[in-house]
């Protein structure tokens, strides 16, 4: 179809001087400046579909079903210069417009709209340098300050989306990810180390203490054997003792349900030990006190 257009509006000057018969010499003016408007915009919007269908879904993943889209800053980026450019052909060749005189009105534009969204373009350039340092791609966890956590969907111009633990998506704005310390817990690797706090009362047997936690950890899936659990005497406080199992795991979206999971292992296995004599409990002793007796009157 675009070839058959572009016949049609083909002019004398496009092919070198040709003065034979071109349908373009019985339209109006103005439906064939129409015509090209639209074949250079129609050929703008073939070339990004097809950057998107064959180069950027297979580099990048589609991003369809709730799934992460990496880079898609960049190369929404690259079908704005692609449109861009085409506007600027259009300008030139339809409208015989200098293209001396199109970037001095476009720069006079950008002052405008830079000092009309100064916020808006620094969240845009703070996304143009996380896509370019890549702290983080699609599908990592990360945690900002404030205890912002979430699973990366996307960075797009302006923001980018995180799905948190509880199944909402938040949106950031990308100065405020930029100015953040950012903590991404997949690297260097997937492994990540977590703890739970077991405090016990003294005069416990440390050795039956410390295999209680190892049969702990080895009873919950998803804690791994290698590395192995550490298993430290962490604190000693007035009334009791406070053991810290550390543990591995390699998927840190489960690490509250697994933190859960090993707390009840851990709960289940020291009550059923000789060690569940020392989980700390509060003795109340109520005692009944007479009043005095009355004094005898005179």
């Amino acid at each position: 179809m675009q070839i058959l257009v572009a016949l049609a509006i083909m002019r004398p000057a496009d092919i070198g001087g040709y003065d034979g018969f071109l349908p373009s010499a019985i339209l109006p003016g103005w439906m064939v400046d129409g015509l090209v408007i639209g074949w250079w915009y129609a050929l703008a919007w073939n070339i990004t579909s097809g950057l998107e269908l064959f180069l950027w879904s297979r580099v990048f993943g589609g991003g369809t079903g709730g799934m992460p889209r990496q880079r898609k800053l960049l190369t929404d980026m690259l079908s704005i210069i692609i449109y861009v450019a085409t506007t600027a052909v259009v300008a030139v060749h339809v409208f015989k417009q200098p293209i001396t005189g199109l970037f001095a009105t476009s720069g006079i534009v950008a002052i405008v709209i830079g000092l009309a969204l100064q916020n808006t373009l620094g969240d845009l350039f703070a996304g143009l340098a996380l896509n370019f340092e890549r702290p983080f791609k699609a599908g990592d966890w990360i945690t900002l300050d404030g205890g912002i956590q979430g699973f990366v969907l996307i960075t797009n111009w302006r923001a980018t989306h995180v799905r948190t633990r509880t199944g909402d998506e938040m949106i950031i704005p990308n100065g405020m990810v930029a100015r953040s310390r950012l903590t991404n817990h997949a690297l260097p690797s997937k492994l990540h180390l977590a703890n739970v706090e077991v405090p016990l009362t003294y005069g416990f047997d440390d050795t039956q203490v410390e295999a209680a936690l190892r049969a702990a950890a080895a009873s919950v899936s998803g804690v791994l054997t290698d590395p192995a659990p550490i298993i430290l005497m962490h604190e000693m406080k007035a009334d009791i003792v406070v053991w810290r199992l550390y543990f591995f795991i390699d998927d840190f979206a489960r690490l509250v349900v697994l933190r859960g999971q090993l707390s009840r292992a851990v709960y289940a296995i020291l009550r059923a030990e000789p060690t569940g004599a020392f989980l700390p409990r509060h003795d109340i002793w109520l005692h009944r006190v007479d009043p005095p007796a009355e004094p005898p009157q005179a």
